[in-house]
């Protein structure tokens, strides 16, 4: 689902990675030039194309990330500049998306450092102004205005001197005017908004959007009413003439009702053509399964029905937006929402009714100040440990050049030496043996140094790996607590209240639409309990794997098609809560390859744990497969599998026969 338009600008300038074709993308083609291309150059820039299609477009997270390691591989070895930049690249975006901002801005610091070493102008400053982008875009995404201005103008500056591009220049115009906006300085927003104009033929019409966003915003909020009605109709009539796919296109209707809204409401104070206008709003965020915007809108109805002095119509409204923005974390849309109701309370006399929501509005101030204030520590510390890091790395490159300095030194008067003649012949030589050994002890040192180097990366890799893993838990945690105590609450109501109308209105048992209402009813609410119960069963949180798994094997063996059992062997004591989860993950996806793929009637899942040895086989009487033809092709579950199997320093092996079935087996060295 898309989020609120008027952020757009800034996604659009983060990932303008160098493009990778989405659906076009011929992923079969990219692989065989990976495998017979010659030229180094070719084969490192199809491994990087293939690699950023993977994380960005099929969320193969893994598999993405291990091509892109060996493009960097290959990449450095051959001194690629222009490859590594690519790489820095694409992994400080995929770093952005997962919030670890200190591997996001470690990264692009890095592109810049390699982009210094390119010989061609041109590319140098290119790599150099979309590193400086998207450092402005990581600060701006954290509240840090100042900062985000500070590098998105250090970007114009790099895009002036580089030949004239429409996209490039327009896309920083609009960030700066934006950073501006929200600093409260329309007048430098509408300034540079307008140097936007004489490229406008030259855009791409989905730059246009943002474009024609910050363009009416700036010019509501500098009193240019007019101009930001013509702005409407351009944008109206864009409808017909824009260039774009049916999600841009939705995003352009809610933009252009949403800000139709707005001028009705500030310029001509039409509330009526307002609330028509939000209305319309509405129903294309709904047709856009946009729920961020639909949260929007319904604060904007309840604007206009408020000035309209609808208060009956308005506090069902806002009460919706209010219920909507908690549900979804948009705390300031339930805080404006809040302290409406306060006030239509208390214009209808109902300071009553008005009292809890005045106690919310407070609550929600103080729970968004600590969350601003965590949000700008967290950041901090992600710009510190940055700095630390970076500061080591080049303490560790300053001695090494310092190293290979005196190496060249200690060379050039051995040369010197050499020249002196016959007679000095045995003190040279003694000379030279000493001299050779400070050279061997120095390029002993200077591996050393760039060992502890590569040593660095390597764990900030590991840890960025960890991180990425336990949020993604922790985010199925939450999603799992959200559909139980959320939907399943509600839910349980609609059911109590269907029983207590049955009860109420007898005749209601003989009507099929009421019996059929309350039987769908009561299967959604049992697929949500399903659901939050596969994404993180609760008992597996408290009474552990062997539990969680018997739980998960009657559940399958429920459904007739599959019978499941189970065989637990020295597992009396569990393990820790991570490495539990991480195996119950590894058995869940070997199940559903069991049902999707392999027609099996009988599974068989046994653990084995012997001392800190644990070993895990899983085995069906399935149609099986050849695993010789399945190299270098394994499906994408037995992939997902392998790489957590390896999370976890574990190793697996496949033993298969076509109509016999499958055995996977896996041992893992516990070290809880």
């Amino acid at each position: 689902m898309r989020q609120k338009i008027g952020f757009l600008v800034l996604l659009i300038s983060f990932l303008s990675v160098f493009q990778v074709y989405g659906q076009r993308f011929k992923e079969d083609s990219v692989r065989k030039v990976i495998d017979t291309a010659k030229e180094d150059t070719l084969r490192v820039a199809a491994m990087l194309d293939y690699a950023n299609y993977l994380i960005r477009h099929k969320n193969e997270v893994p598999e993405g990330l291990e091509v892109l390691q060996q493009a960097y591989d290959l990449a450095k070895s051959k001194r690629l500049l222009k490859e590594l930049t690519r790489y820095h690249l694409i992994l400080s975006n995929h770093l952005y998306l997962q919030n670890d901002w200190a591997g996001a801005i470690e990264n692009l610091n890095r592109m810049q450092v390699v982009a210094q070493e390119i010989l061609d102008l041109d590319a140098r400053g290119d790599a150099i102004m979309r590193s400086t982008n998207n450092l402005a875009g990581i600060h701006y995404f954290n509240g840090d205005f100042l900062g985000a201005l500070e590098y998105y103008l250090k970007g114009l500056e790099l895009v002036e001197e580089l030949p004239h591009n429409a996209n490039s220049k327009s896309t920083l115009y609009v960030n700066i005017a934006s950073v501006y906006r929200q600093l409260k300085l329309h007048d430098k927003a509408y300034e540079y908004i307008q140097r936007i104009t004489p490229m406008l033929s030259e855009m791409s019409d989905v730059l246009k959007v943002p474009y024609y966003y910050e363009l009416f915003q700036s010019q509501l909020n500098t009193g240019r009413g007019e101009e930001a009605r013509q702005t409407l109709e351009v944008v109206e009539n864009g409808f017909q003439t824009f260039n774009l796919n049916e999600g841009q296109m939705q995003d352009l209707r809610i933009q252009f009702h949403e800000q139709s809204g707005l001028y009705e409401m500030t310029v001509t104070q039409d509330y009526r053509k307002a609330l028509a206008q939000f209305q319309l709003h509405l129903k294309s965020s709904l047709d856009a399964e946009s729920d961020y915007s639909v949260v929007e809108a319904k604060y904007n109805i309840g604007t206009a029905l408020d000035s309209l002095h609808l208060y009956d119509q308005a506090i069902p409204v806002l009460k919706q937006a209010f219920e909507q923005g908690r549900a979804l974390d948009m705390e300031e849309f339930s805080l404006k929402s809040a302290k409406l109701l306060v006030k239509i309370y208390a214009k209808s006399k109902l300071e009553k009714e008005g009292l809890y929501f005045a106690q919310v509005a407070i609550h929600l101030s103080d729970s968004i100040l600590s969350a601003e204030k965590l949000k700008e520590l967290n950041f901090l510390e992600a710009k510190y440990q940055t700095q630390k890091k970076e500061e080591e790395i080049s303490k560790l490159n300053e001695l090494n050049a310092a190293r290979e300095l005196e190496v060249q030194q200690r060379n050039r008067v051995l040369l010197g030496l050499s020249i002196g003649g016959t007679l000095l012949l045995l003190v040279l030589g003694l000379l030279y043996r000493n001299a050779k050994q400070r050279q061997i002890i120095a390029e002993k040192d200077q591996k050393l140094q760039v060992e502890q180097i590569k040593f660095l990366e390597h764990q900030q890799q590991v840890v960025s790996l960890q991180s990425m893993v336990n949020g993604q838990e922790t985010e199925r945690t939450r999603i799992a607590k959200d559909l139980h105590d959320g939907l399943g609450g509600l839910f349980s109501t609609i059911k109590m209240h269907f029983s207590t109308l049955q009860h109420e209105q007898p005749s209601l048992k003989t009507e099929p639409l009421f019996a059929k209402s309350y039987e769908m009813v009561n299967t959604a609410s049992e697929e949500v309990r399903r659901i939050a119960h596969n994404m993180m069963p609760e008992v597996l949180i408290k009474l552990g794997l062997v539990q969680a798994t018997q739980d998960l094997c009657h559940s399958i063996s429920a459904g007739k098609l599959l019978q499941v059992s189970l065989q637990a062997y020295g597992m009396d004591a569990r393990l820790s809560s991570s490495t539990e989860v991480m195996l119950f993950r590894i058995i869940q996806e070997l199940l559903n390859n069991i049902i999707k793929h392999s027609g099996a009637t009988q599974a068989i899942i046994q653990f084995n744990r012997e001392g800190n040895r644990l070993s895990v086989t899983v085995e069906d009487n399935g149609k099986g497969f050849n695993t010789a033809e399945s190299d270098g092709k394994i499906h994408s579950g037995l992939s997902s599998v392998e790489n957590r199997v390896s999370y976890l320093n574990g190793k697996m092996s496949i033993d298969s026969q076509k109509e016999v079935g499958t055995t996977v087996m896996m041992d893992f060295l516990i070290t809880d």
